[in-house]
């Protein structure tokens, strides 16, 4: 039995590293990832549950909102490591049959443990992979309309945030902390013009209104 707090959340996240990743080198990334979610809970938005490792390439953890799948979820892009798969639960019902928690219960648990790979997302199209539960089953975009929309806004986000720069990446986050173009530039050392090319190239502005637009579609599909 996999040892973990009770889940009540309603995002399922699993993350597979990459297939160009060595088995020794996915190894590391994954204690990495859990140690660093373990350490610092509130890392990436607010508090998760701390990740557990649930095959040779892959761990899984539950997020508790959509603003936080999505940020995590891009986060995960950034670091070019993994592929994901997200799950939502429409029924709070459903969640115990997902509660790693609780590994000895629930046919679809069971089921899901011996499948793994239908939730390796890494060949999917930006590394993403949008499911959700309909009763004993998984859906993808192809069988759910509702999560079409979803799917393809998080494999272009992610898409475009494994293309950014470093410099891009560094202005976005001091311009979403609230600082002035100005300020990014007096603090990064670099003319203001120079932080507007890096966020216009990186397009930060355009990225950050369809992320706050796919976590208010999550959110209604939760709601549905």
């Amino acid at each position: 039995m996999i040892q973990g707090r009770k889940v009540v959340d309603m995002f399922r996240v699993t993350l597979t590293v990459m297939k160009n990743i060595s088995q020794g080198d996915a190894a590391q990334i994954i204690e990495q990832l859990t140690d660093s979610l373990t350490v610092q809970p509130e890392t990436g938005g607010g508090p998760v549950a701390s990740f557990q490792k649930v095959g040779q390439r892959q761990v899984q953890g539950w997020l508790r909102s959509a603003d936080e799948v999505v940020g995590f979820i891009l986060s995960a892009a950034r670091s070019g490591s993994w592929g994901v798969n997200l799950t939502a639960l429409l029924d709070k019902d459903q969640v115990h049959e997902f509660d790693w928690s609780h590994g000895e219960s629930g046919d679809l648990m069971g089921k899901q443990v011996q499948e793994l790979e239908s939730l390796d997302a890494t060949r999917a199209p930006g590394g993403v992979q949008v499911m959700m539960a309909q009763g004993n089953s998984l859906v993808g975009a192809g069988s759910a309309p509702a999560l079409g929309l979803i799917e393809a806004g998080m494999q272009l986000l992610c898409s475009i945030e494994r293309r950014r720069s470093v410099e891009g990446q560094e202005a976005g986050l001091m311009i979403n902390a609230g600082s002035s173009q100005r300020a990014a530039a007096e603090h990064l050392s670099v003319s203001q013009q120079a932080v507007s090319s890096r966020l216009q190239a990186g397009y930060w502005y355009e990225s950050r209104r369809v992320a706050y637009w796919l976590a208010q579609q999550l959110s209604e599909l939760m709601q549905s």
